[in-house]
């Protein structure tokens, strides 16, 4: 019995110390807007969106280099250009770099995505974001680009908030997600995003009003005119 008391014991010690080893997160929420947290995903409802990642976990974990990973859906990569602007983050600025040309569509993100080292952290699984999205009543795509976005060092413990991030450039496809890293120099991943707390965008993006593209056409017609009498003149 003394034994199977002891097991028991040394049982409940390694799930605690692997429970522990996992704690560190970096939890996506929307500073400005509603995010709606359904226990798969957090999804934003703004289109543009404006969105942050907060820190949970041991504070000497709590700086390295910050990268955002955006997962584009298969369906809208085409022609898809993002750049999102920084606060309180050193780069201020980030346009999204595409990994590979070949999407994501099978099997975990960390074995794919292979810029990083995962040695612990949060499982990444395919299924996990197609299921997030299907649990929002968006269609899950086959898989997704995958798009990084430097912003270089970051300190938890030291920024005068939370690293948040808006669009500066280009759009966000429906269905996109987000999801933050810290790393270390050599990409190694100190604290990562769990699915839970992975941002997806519900919304489609905005499409210019009929009064915006009346304008547009109208500026285009102006110039052209302009033009026009100068080089006869």
């Amino acid at each position: 019995m003394k034994k199977v008391w002891t097991l028991a014991l040394c049982t409940v010690l390694a799930v605690m110390t692997v429970t522990a080893s996992y704690a560190d997160t970096l939890h996506g929420y929307c500073p400005t807007a509603t995010c709606n947290d359904n226990g798969t995903i957090t999804s934003m409802s703004d289109n543009p969106p404006s969105f942050a990642f907060s820190y949970s976990g041991n504070l000497s974990r709590a700086n390295g280099d910050l990268f955002l990973i955006g997962l584009v859906p298969d369906t809208e990569n085409t022609g898809f250009s993002l750049t999102l602007d920084g606060t309180n983050t050193t780069n201020t600025a980030a346009a999204g770099s595409l990994f590979s040309a070949t999407e994501w569509n099978g099997g975990k993100l960390q074995d794919y995505l292979t810029f990083f080292s995962w040695p612990h952290g949060n499982d990444h699984p395919l299924s996990a974001y197609q299921d997030g999205a299907v649990s929002l009543g968006l269609t899950a795509p086959a898989g997704y680009f995958v798009y990084l976005f430097d912003f270089g060092a970051f300190n938890y413990q030291t920024a005068p908030g939370d690293p948040a991030f808006s669009v500066s450039a280009g759009a966000v496809e429906q269905g996109m997600l987000f999801l933050a890293l810290l790393t270390d120099s050599n990409h190694l991943v100190q604290v990562d995003t769990p699915n839970t707390a992975t941002l997806i965008e519900t919304n489609p993006r905005p499409v210019p009003e009929p009064g915006s593209l009346l304008l547009l056409a109208s500026g285009v017609i102006g110039t052209a005119g302009a033009l026009r009498r100068k080089l006869a003149g």
